[in-house]
Formats: C-alpha cells, sequence, structure tokens
C-alpha cells in the first residue's frame, strides 16, 4: 500500500513540477523578454544559486550531464542574452568559469517571482488550514 501511496505522490509532484515550469514560459515577463530553453534556465538557476555567482564549465557538464557541445551552444546563446560571462583563471588560461551577469540574475529572480506569484495566488484559493499542511510537507521534503 505504502509504495502505490509513495508513487501517486511522486506523480502528483512531478505534475505540479510540470505545471509550474509551464507558468513559467508563460508569464508576462517571459513573452516580453527574450526566450530560453530549459537548459539554459537550468544554467543559469545553479549559478544564481552558487555562493559565488560562478560555476566552472566542467561542474556544469557534471551537473547537467551533457555533452560538451551541448553545453557550448547554452553558454554561446547566455552569453549573446548578456546573462553570463566567461572567465579565465590568471594561472591557467584553458580553466574557464561561467559567470552569471547581473542581467542573468535579474532574469532568473523575475521568473522565480512570476511562479512565486502564481502560486501564492492558487494558495489564497484554498483553505489556509490546507496551505499549513502543505507548507509542514515542503518542510520535511527539503531537509532530505
Amino acid at each position: 500500500m505504502e509504495n502505490s501511496t509513495n508513487k501517486e505522490v511522486a506523480d502528483m509532484l512531478t505534475e505540479l513540477i510540470f505545471r509550474f515550469s509551464g507558468v513559467l514560459h508563460r508569464s508576462p515577463s517571459q513573452m516580453a523578454g527574450p526566450k530560453i530553453h530549459s537548459h539554459a534556465f537550468h544554467v543559469l538557476y545553479l549559478l544564481e544559486r552558487s555562493q559565488e555567482k560562478r560555476l566552472s564549465m566542467s561542474f556544469l557538464l557534471t551537473e547537467l550531464k551533457m555533452t560538451k557541445q551541448q553545453l557550448s551552444k547554452i553558454i554561446n546563446e547566455l552569453e549573446e542574452l548578456h546573462f553570463i560571462e566567461r572567465v579565465r583563471t590568471e594561472r591557467d588560461r584553458r580553466n574557464v568559469f561561467i559567470k552569471l551577469t547581473d542581467s542573468g540574475s535579474n532574469y532568473v529572480k523575475e521568473k522565480a517571482r512570476a511562479v512565486s506569484e502564481y502560486i501564492e495566488q492558487r494558495l489564497d484559493e484554498r483553505d489556509p488550514q490546507h496551505t499549513e499542511a502543505i507548507r509542514a510537507l515542503l518542510l520535511q521534503l527539503f531537509t532530505f
């Protein structure tokens, strides 16, 4: 019984993620700004979450599980939009870091705000007890 419940909850959370991903791409700010695909957004998200707002190409390759050519194409697109910049180290010019620009950071924050506002509007339509139950569950999920 527990396995079928876990599967049902996992499927429901997956559906929720896909719905919010759709909101991210349909948000008014998205329509007004440049359109980027999910892999490019994931690169920006990882950079935004990193402490120094920069990551190595090798880390991104490992984290995103893609080829060097695929990642290079994404990096080129984001660089053209001025969302990121390549930074070479002084010691070894072959070592390249990808740094998030202020424009890229603002883009990620704007998209996160749009999704958050959408979720908040949906929660405003619910019983506060349900919202508190969701909050408690999410707090538990974020601990593993």
